[in-house]
């Protein structure tokens, strides 16, 4: 069984953590403003997926125009997104989930169904790792490709409630057998996001995650 080695409500522990890693609270909710302030003005008419695909996208490109003069470089691992560590020590990427810093610390984070790529990536995963994969049409760096398959991967983990958002930023350690992480190898607990406005349309748990299986080519 994995046991979650950061249990404590968000705090001066947790940012320290965030810290080592060159990361910080202020960072994260800089970069999911933007997607989450989208999804809240989304009318009736937008479609079910309409805004998790904003948080997911909008949050993806904010971070990485953010962190890149830290170094940092968005890389795709198997059609997952990843912003990869000037230094490669880790590599992380955005997922939607339930139980996100939930205030009963018996309930760990359950994310949307999730694919090769994060499987591949678990601490119990011990995949030959190729310095080439079958990416989206984006030039590639074969090294930066290979680091960031290597590097362990973090999840900054949200859900939406009607206030904003819930959030830690967590590794993955265990998966069920149809993909849903359901257990961390360690769990950073991060202040929640508050926007102003009711955000409860948008409560309906679509899906705006990348990480899909990839067929091979003939």
């Amino acid at each position: 069984m994995v046991i979650a080695t950061n249990l404590l409500p968000a705090g001066e522990g947790d940012e320290r953590r965030l810290n080592s890693f060159g990361l910080s609270t202020e960072t994260f909710h800089t970069g999911l403003r933007p997607g989450l302030s989208r999804a809240a003005n989304r009318t009736a008419m937008a479609l079910p997926s309409s805004a998790g695909t904003d948080i997911y996208h909008d949050t993806m490109e904010q971070l990485a125009l953010v962190l890149a003069d830290a170094g940092w470089k968005l890389v795709w691992v198997d059609r997952q997104p990843r912003l990869l560590h000037p230094d490669a020590l880790i590599a992380f990427t955005l997922a939607s989930g339930t139980n996100v810093a939930n205030a009963d610390r018996r309930k760990a984070p359950r994310t949307r169904k999730k694919g090769k790529a994060t499987r591949n990536s678990l601490p119990s995963s011990h995949v030959e790792v190729l310095p080439l994969f079958d990416e989206p049409d984006v030039e590639q760096n074969a090294t930066l490709v290979a680091a960031a398959s290597l590097a362990p991967l973090w999840f900054l983990v949200y859900e939406r409630t009607d206030r904003g958002l819930n959030l830690e930023f967590s590794r993955p350690a265990e998966m069920t057998e149809s993909g849903v992480v359901v257990a961390w190898e360690e769990r950073i607990l991060i202040g929640f996001l508050d926007l102003d406005g009711d955000l409860s349309m948008f409560d309906n748990p679509d899906n705006g995650d990348f990480d899909v299986p990839v067929a091979p080519r003939s």
